[in-house]
């Protein structure tokens, strides 16, 4: 769940900056709501349009949600979020305008086997000759960065004319994650 505020008054925020993201091992009475993580918009994306003020967002739910059969609707989301900002940032300020929205299932999660079952489907994209290729977040890296170069990577194998491309070269044989590498003595 994803959930936008903002506060006409520009200093509500006790510090400035991109956000912060909350980890797992943070206690359960620091995060009932199951928040993963709030952008400090105004910050994050300055010049982006000219209302002054503060806008936050707040993420919601995530792997804490995998398996529930139903949600928190809308009002209880915004309520959650301002709880976040209470807590966390001391913001006593109610929120001027709140948008919420559920997002499910968006940012993909690599489970285990991922580089093994990457590099099967380059072999198997190697066989259409360069006619198929592939990029985005399922592939290799879940952030717009990530997506952004693997499509750059893929538009420059048809520039330069290559047919053993397929998006997932880096998964080959000889590309091992460096967590899978051995170390050396």
């Amino acid at each position: 769940m994803v959930v936008n505020l903002y506060f006409p008054n520009p200093s509500v925020l006790p510090a400035r900056g991109f956000g912060y993201l909350l980890p797992r091992s943070l206690p359960f009475e620091q995060n009932p709501e199951h928040a993963l993580g709030v952008v400090f918009d105004s910050d994050a994306t300055i010049g982006q349009d000219e209302i002054p003020g503060t806008k936050v967002t707040v993420m919601l739910g995530g792997h804490w949600w995998d398996g529930w059969e139903a949600y928190p609707d809308e009002e209880q989301g915004a309520r959650m979020a301002v709880a976040i900002l209470q807590r966390h940032l001391g913001v006593a300020t109610e929120p001027y305008a709140v948008r919420v929205g559920l997002r499910k299932d968006c940012i993909p999660q690599y489970t285990v086997g991922h580089h093994s079952r990457m590099a099967q489907a380059n072999e198997a994209l190697k066989k259409f000759n360069g006619r198929l290729r592939v990029a985005g977040s399922s592939y290799s890296g879940v952030g717009l960065n990530d997506c952004v170069r693997s499509a750059r990577d893929v538009v420059m194998g048809l520039v330069q004319g290559s047919n053993d491309r397929t998006g997932l070269e880096f998964f080959d044989e000889g590309n091992l994650p460096i967590t899978s590498q051995k170390k050396r003595a």
